[in-house]
């Protein structure tokens, strides 16, 4: 996989775009969801890596002013710490989604190990917010067969992404919300992060996320784009899956 991510990178846009629908094509069975089709005005909002005991209320309070609805795809770890903010998620009216029991790339365990922990880290989490739990984003992105697999054993559909703020960049809000704004479209996948794990000895960028994720929403009011929950997203149009496998 590692030799084939770097194939794929070293392509102009053009050929990538070209390889990109083939291999949807091809490998639409153990496709991840990315989106839906014929959604004219709406986009699915998404944060990872929290619940953050800082950032998440300041999150929930934001998106009750624009009036918009998100899934949270948390961190068990982060949930065992904090179980009501977890519940305030969804007290909210948002969507609540698996992101992990920790923010470990998945691609280096083996396939066993990482389904015993998605059904373990599911289970805790539905405990917690005393619902279903049908969502799972990897941390990193980091994908291979043998992890969606594991991911799907675990009575998890997986969730990617299209345009992103690149909140682990420095930068400005308005940097943040320059780079989430060049992907908005209807029937995409926006990812924000109200956490923020970053690898170990890397700094944590002190952008103030929430001022960015607020021009973020006013530049999708301003182009009449509505935020809602990838389940909602996904009940509006046809879903759309991408062969999505990287280390």
């Amino acid at each position: 996989m590692r030799l084939a991510w770097r194939v794929r990178n070293a392509l102009p846009p053009d050929a990538r775009r070209r390889f990109r629908t083939v291999a949807d094509a091809l490998l639409a069975p153990v496709g991840s969801l990315a989106g839906a089709r014929h959604v004219p005005s709406t986009l699915a909002v998404t944060f990872d890596d929290g619940p953050d005991p800082d950032v998440t209320p300041r999150v929930l309070d934001l998106l009750d002013s624009h009036d918009v609805r998100a899934t949270f795809f948390v961190l068990t770890d982060r949930v065992i710490l904090r179980p009501d903010l977890a519940r305030e998620v969804v007290a909210r009216g948002h969507e609540i989604a698996l992101h992990g029991d920790r923010h470990d790339r998945m691609t280096l365990l083996p396939p066993a190990q990482v389904r015993q922990r998605l059904s373990a880290a599911r289970s805790l989490l539905e405990e917690v917010v005393e619902r279903p739990v049908h969502l799972f984003r990897p941390p990193f992105g980091a994908q291979s067969l043998r992890t969606y697999r594991a991911a799907r054993s675990a009575g998890l559909d997986v969730v990617v992404w299209g345009p992103y703020a690149a909140e682990w960049q420095d930068g400005t809000p308005q940097d943040l919300a320059d780079r989430a704004a060049r992907g908005l479209a209807p029937g995409t996948v926006l990812l924000l992060h109200d956490g923020l794990e970053v690898p170990a000895g890397e700094l944590v960028p002190k952008v103030d996320r929430v001022a960015a994720f607020d021009l973020i929403l006013g530049r999708m009011a301003e182009s009449q784009l509505r935020g809602t929950t990838v389940g909602d997203l996904m009940a509006c149009g046809r879903p759309r899956r991408t062969a999505w496998f990287r280390p």
